[in-house]
């Protein structure tokens, strides 16, 4: 009697079970990180001329801390600048310098000459967030 072709296995089926296999113990073998709990955060400095320390940079400080979707701001009036904390998904930066009425401190951009990472940023991030979606010790965090 032969068995039904049911409960066969072909070589790709038992191939393709050991990958899925080899994945999820990859994606599992540590506890994830904290941070990947958290929402992403972006950092823009802001230029504030003018600005003297005392009652105005702390109400400065106070109006940008409460702006929807910053998480942080910190003044230095010595050095005239305002450094915020945002979440990028909730605010972007030129909304953000328009309510404050300031202008980011330029950024020089980077060197086409150097040496760069060959690969693109991407995808490391792909990875690893793919990593903590397959993660079954997350499901045993509580945070």
């Amino acid at each position: 009697m032969r068995n039904p072709s049911f409960f066969r296995f072909r070589s790709w089926q038992v191939g393709l079970a050991i990958l899925l296999g080899c994945v999820f113990v990859w994606s599992s073998w540590e506890d994830p990180s904290l941070h990947e709990y958290a929402p992403p955060v972006e950092f823009i400095m802001l230029n504030t001329p003018r600005l003297q320390a005392g009652a105005e940079a702390e109400r400065l400080q106070a109006r940008a801390a409460a702006l929807p979707g910053v998480t942080a701001a910190a003044i230095r009036p010595d050095k005239q600048l305002l450094t915020l904390a945002y979440n990028p998904e909730k605010l972007t930066a030129e909304p953000l310098c328009q309510q404050l009425a300031l202008q980011p401190v330029p950024v020089a951009a980077p060197d086409p000459t150097a040496r760069q990472y060959p690969v693109p940023a991407g995808y490391g991030l792909a990875l690893e967030r793919l990593r903590f979606a397959l993660n079954l010790r997350r499901i045993f965090v509580a945070v």
